[in-house]
């Protein structure tokens, strides 16, 4: 019903951006509003004219679709959905403990740990290493809010560094940053690329600095040889549906060598026990589930196709957008790099622009964060200074790449984008 109404409103023009004078009213709601205002639908709250377009549009080129990759695996998962139902294996039984031993060989570590989500993941690594009240943790403005949150809610302070132009934390600025109180780096693998992490690494050991990998978004991808979330004392993953590798809902990963560590955090995640009758900490509820955990065998043993199909869309956006005025594209390995692209994200001077007119087309696009974190005033990080993250905001955007998309519709969007003014 709110979809039909919704379509309906816009149609007859009630809703449209740039409108300071714009009523809209569905059954006996009103709310007068401006583009900058919230807009009520139907009891709906919604930011922005784009958004409630975005519902009512079907895209001719998602950014990713996950009706179409459920269709692909609809019945092995409903095989896998009646095997757990029948068995009862329901909480951190046989398939979390296979995945986890898939995963660790998939990844090159010794241990991996199956958690309920990509923040817990780093919440509970950060506990296991025992940091918390008054320390320090060194990371990025450039990421999803969860990564700074991990670091607060664990009782520690962010100092936040900037970037360098591959969006992962430029490692020059990292010395400068260390204290007397500083007592980790958690670095962030973002969109699907490893950072420099030789020179973080020698940094880390020269301060005896605990190294945590924010890897949710980097699954498969290498540095020097190396799988991201292997290269730290604790790599951190995230299986949310946006992910490459991703569960029906939300999952993460703990992945880590030392023995001791993984037992610690398989006690955090299921309210400190070591058995049933023993408890030996204060933990919490944050196991995955058994039925995830089966999606997820399923699609880890697709994962390298899924990588390879989404490195063959960057390079075709690569080739097809190469030279233009006014774009530039992501870096593509190199350095010992092997990038697997959760997101392909180009920059542009015009991004707000180009956004629209992509959308208007029928392409469906994000900025990844048009807001940096550091100027989110309830955060309390507003005293960091971050210039390239800052350009960045203004200039990221992430153009559809996943293993459900065409060649033909890749062409669709540099086309797009070429004919952009």
């Amino acid at each position: 019903m709110f979809r039909q109404e919704a379509a309906k409103l816009f149609i007859k023009g009630t809703l449209h951006d740039n409108s300071s004078e714009s009523t809209l009213l569905i059954g006996n709601k009103t709310s007068e509003s401006s583009a900058t205002q919230h807009k009520v639908l139907g009891g709906f709250v919604i930011n922005a004219w784009a958004e409630q377009v975005d519902r009512m549009t079907n895209f001719r080129v998602p950014y990713i679709d996950l009706k179409a990759e459920f269709s692909e695996l609809k019945d092995g998962l409903i095989d896998d959905l009646v095997t757990v139902g029948e068995n009862a294996r329901l909480i951190l039984r046989q398939e979390v403990q296979q995945l986890e031993t898939t995963a660790a060989e998939y990844l090159g570590v010794e241990h991996a740990v199956g958690v309920g989500s990509g923040t817990d993941a780093l919440m509970l690594a950060l506990k296991a290493l025992g940091i918390g009240s008054g320390d320090e943790v060194i990371t990025v403005a450039h990421t999803f809010v969860a990564t700074i949150a991990a670091i607060a809610n664990v009782g520690a302070i962010p100092v936040l560094i900037d970037i360098q132009d591959d969006f992962n934390i430029d490692s020059t600025l990292l010395e400068e940053a260390i204290t007397s109180a500083t007592r980790a780096v958690m670095v962030v693998h973002m969109n699907g690329r490893c950072c420099e992490m030789k020179p973080i690494r020698e940094l880390c050991e020269r301060y005896g600095l605990e190294l945590v990998e924010d890897a949710a978004q980097a699954f498969g991808s290498r540095y020097s040889g190396q799988a991201a979330g292997s290269l730290g004392a604790f790599g951190c993953f995230s299986f949310h549906p946006m992910k490459i590798l991703h569960c029906f809902g939300d999952g993460g990963l703990v992945t880590t060598n030392d023995a001791g560590l993984a037992d610690t955090v398989r006690m955090l995640r299921n309210h400190g026990q070591r058995t049933k009758d023993e408890i030996i900490m204060y933990g919490v509820n944050s196991r995955l589930d058994n039925l995830q955990a089966a999606f997820l065998l399923r699609s880890i043993a697709r994962l390298d196709g899924e990588i390879e199909r989404r490195r063959e869309i960057a390079s075709r956006y690569h080739h097809g957008l190469e030279g233009m005025a006014g774009v530039d594209c992501p870096e593509m390995d190199g350095d010992g790099h092997f990038d697997v692209f959760s997101s392909y994200v180009i920059r542009s001077r015009k991004r707000d622009h180009l956004s629209c007119q992509l959308r208007a087309k029928g392409i469906e696009v994000f900025s990844h964060w048009p807001v940096p974190n550091h100027h989110q005033p309830a955060l309390g990080l507003t005293n960091f200074k971050l210039p390239v993250t800052e350009k960045m905001s203004k200039e990221v955007l992430s153009l559809p790449v996943h293993g459900q998309l065409s060649n033909d519709q890749v062409d669709y969007v540099i086309e797009a984008i070429r004919d952009g003014d």
